[in-house]
């Protein structure tokens, strides 16, 4: 009992067994009084086991290397390594010679202690009495050699653990991690050498474990030439060994030690692999480096290598990227002739932000009511998506529809989305819908300048002038100042309309504002003067404009002309 809950950690346990032991006054033998000084010693109780060890001599029993070795291997977890010192070079006075045990306990109690020196000394005195040490001496040592720049040491620690049979995978482990652990990982191709080395060389394995640790540790040097100079040949095994370096790259942020081992691939007539091609792809998109990015694609294109879905979407993104819309719709034109791909949500986020940046609107309907086909489930981002990319492109009733479809689902539209409704239903002269979209968007605390912007400009094309004051009243009502470009707005549709006075207010409400005028302002400014006739406002306007040294664009020309014209 006492040694199972020794073994198990159980040391209360262990106490209430002893503590029967002597209430029942049992007899003990050897093996009781062995197993009784290993329960104080496992949990570090070097006094209570001596005092047991003082019973057993008085009880008859002579102590053993067997005896002693507990105690060592007890002080040296509790650190207590120079009464293990003491015990250790007391045994010969006793007539006890040092077994193999005794020499790893010495070695793993001053592993613990940190003390290289001592540690080493008994490793060495171990192997000259004929012993072998174990793989956690072995371990022990490794750690202390990396910890104490000893990279001789730890090529020696390592031909013991080959002669030993360690596996190769598990031996170069452990040299990695006790060199990360101290950060002196730069050492390991120093003790790398030899057969070891070699022999990482011929296995996949081993070679894919030092690879990656060279490449998280920014040895790209070492990671390449391991690869250059490996011994085995599995295209598959070595396609997914480099894709998974450069993701390492990638996902470091170290995007030119992905380049560096992407250009040091071994050259081959054999099937690109179209994960590395989009890989690398996006890393030079990542670098603005559009023009390596796009030479990639067009060698990928010029091979006959059939492209699926992920590679045309990254392709797709890199020309979105460089702002090479026109590339991105080529690529998006291959798409649709390839019946075999079927996009998924993120390359028909994609083609959206395309069709309507280059304003194809017949294409982005064509896209919409394939999307209203498909099975693809509409969350709220998708709702925003289509509604701010096709709001041109999809009658205003079907906008409409989907709109309040969105709004049905409980989902919340972006101020970005409410300002574009807002735009549609002005523009469609549906004012009622587009006052309620902005009641909405006041509600749920997404309006912005824009949406007061957009109402105001509307209705001033449309000669809709008490509801353009109103709006802009209520623009500030809700702590908004005033745009330049409402004013302008209200400023063209007063002038034109002929309301002078309230022009004039419009202006005076501008100037005081603090916003300053822009060509806009003061083209509208010389066209309604002009229209009005009055020449000295005309020419006052010119002096300002020449003043302000923004001077008179090409509009400000047209306009002059029509007026002298006049």
């Amino acid at each position: 009992m006492l040694t199972i809950y020794t073994r198990l950690d159980l040391y209360d346990k262990a106490e209430k067994v002893i503590s029967l032991l002597r209430e029942d006054e049992v007899v003990l033998n050897r093996e009781n009084w062995l197993v009784l000084i290993n329960a104080y010693c496992q949990q570090g109780k070097l006094e209570e086991a001596e005092l047991v060890l003082v019973s057993m001599q008085e009880a008859g029993f002579s102590p053993n290397i067997v005896v002693y070795n507990m105690l060592i291997t007890g002080y040296g977890k509790v650190s207590k390594m120079e009464d293990a010192h003491r015990l250790f070079h007391n045994l010969r006075a006793i007539q006890i010679e040092p077994d193999e045990t005794t020499y790893r306990s010495m070695i793993e109690g001053w592993g613990r202690a940190k003390n290289y020196k001592e540690a080493q000394w008994y490793y060495k005195e171990l192997k000259q009495e004929g012993f072998r040490p174990n793989s956690s001496n072995m371990y022990t040592m490794i750690n202390l050699q990396a910890k104490n720049g000893d990279e001789g040491g730890a090529l020696t620690t390592l031909e013991d653990m080959i002669t030993m049979g360690c596996q190769y995978s598990s031996m170069l482990g452990i040299l990695l991690q006790a060199y990360e652990r101290f950060e002196r990982f730069d050492k390991v191709p120093q003790v790398l050498k030899g057969s070891f080395y070699e022999h990482v060389l011929c296995d996949q394995t081993s070679c894919s474990i030092l690879a990656e640790a060279y490449v998280k540790h920014s040895l790209v040097d070492d990671a390449v030439k391991i690869l250059q100079n490996k011994k085995w040949k599995d295209r598959g095994f070595e396609d997914n060994l480099y894709h998974l370096l450069i993701c390492s790259c990638k996902d470091m942020g170290h995007f030119e030690n992905a380049i560096k081992i992407y250009t040091h691939m071994p050259k081959s007539d054999v099937k690109l692999n179209l994960h590395i091609i989009c890989t690398m792809i996006d890393i030079y998109s990542v670098m603005k480096r559009f023009t390596e990015a796009e030479n990639i694609y067009l060698n990928l294109k010029s091979s006959g290598i059939a492209l699926d879905l992920i590679t045309f979407s990254v392709v797709v993104r890199m020309y979105i990227k460089a702002g090479n819309l026109k590339g991105a719709c080529l690529v998006l034109e291959t798409i649709d002739k390839q019946k075999n791909i079927v996009p998924d949500i993120y390359l028909i986020c994609d083609m959206l932000r395309v069709y309507q940046k280059c304003g194809m609107l017949d294409n982005l309907r064509d896209l919409y009511y394939k999307l209203l086909r498909s099975e693809i489930t509409w969350d709220q981002e998708m709702y925003k998506m289509v509604i701010n990319c096709c709001a041109r492109a999809l009658p205003i009733d079907e906008l409409s529809r989907l709109f309040d479809e969105m709004l049905d689902r409980g989902f919340d539209p972006d101020t970005v989305t409410f300002n574009i409704v807002l735009h549609v239903y002005g523009r469609s002269k549906l004012f009622k819908k587009a006052r309620k979209v902005l009641w909405m968007a006041r509600k749920r605390g997404v309006v912005d300048v824009i949406s007061y912007n957009t109402l105001i400009v509307v209705y001033g094309e449309h000669k809709y002038l008490g509801n353009m004051a109103s709006i802009a009243k209520k623009m500030q009502f809700d702590g908004f100042s005033v745009s330049l470009h409402a004013y302008n707005s209200m400023l063209d549709a007063y002038g034109k309309e002929g309301k002078m006075e309230k022009f004039r207010s419009v202006l005076q409400r501008l100037r005081e504002s603090g916003c300053a005028a822009d060509h806009y302002t003061y083209n509208i400014m010389i066209n309604i003067y002009g229209e009005q006739g009055w020449i000295e406002e005309v020419a006052e306007v010119l002096m300002k404009l020449k003043e302000s040294g923004i001077g008179l664009d090409l509009c400000s020309y047209n306009t002059l002309k029509m007026l002298w014209a006049w």
